[in-house]
């Protein structure tokens, strides 16, 4: 193999790596954001759909009340599918989850503390 060859196979490779590397896959829709009552917080109910190779996730992430990014080290409870998602705060530091018709097996992530921040389920 020549070395403009090489430098060519290199070049895309790069550019396949590139692509796939966090520039954003997964397409995010914000169904509701919920703020804390004292606004430090705000839980974001969000569904999360990575394509046409896998199942619709439903989130909720919390973040402090500034960061608009909804990073997914935020998100404090994930299940596939979309379900009906009830979500309200309980004090300022107590968020209170209620997912109906979810399924133990379909829940991916389910954080009980995020911060100083309480999730209570129900």
């Amino acid at each position: 193999m020549s070395l403009k060859q090489l430098l060519g196979l290199g070049a895309l490779a790069a550019l396949a790596l590139g692509g796939l590397s966090g520039c954003g896959l997964c397409k995010d829709r914000i169904l509701e954001e919920i703020p804390s009552p004292d606004g430090k917080w705000t839980a974001t109910i969000l569904t999360r759909d990575c394509g046409a190779t896998t199942a619709e996730y439903m989130a909720v992430n919390l973040h402090d009340f500034k960061h608009k990014h909804l990073d997914v080290e935020n998100d404090v409870f994930m299940t596939k599918y979309v379900h009906r998602l009830h979500v309200s705060w309980n004090g300022n530091e107590s968020l209170i989850l209620d997912c109906e018709n979810c399924v133990a097996h379909e829940v991916e992530k389910k954080m009980d503390k995020h911060g100083t921040a309480q999730i209570i389920y129900r």
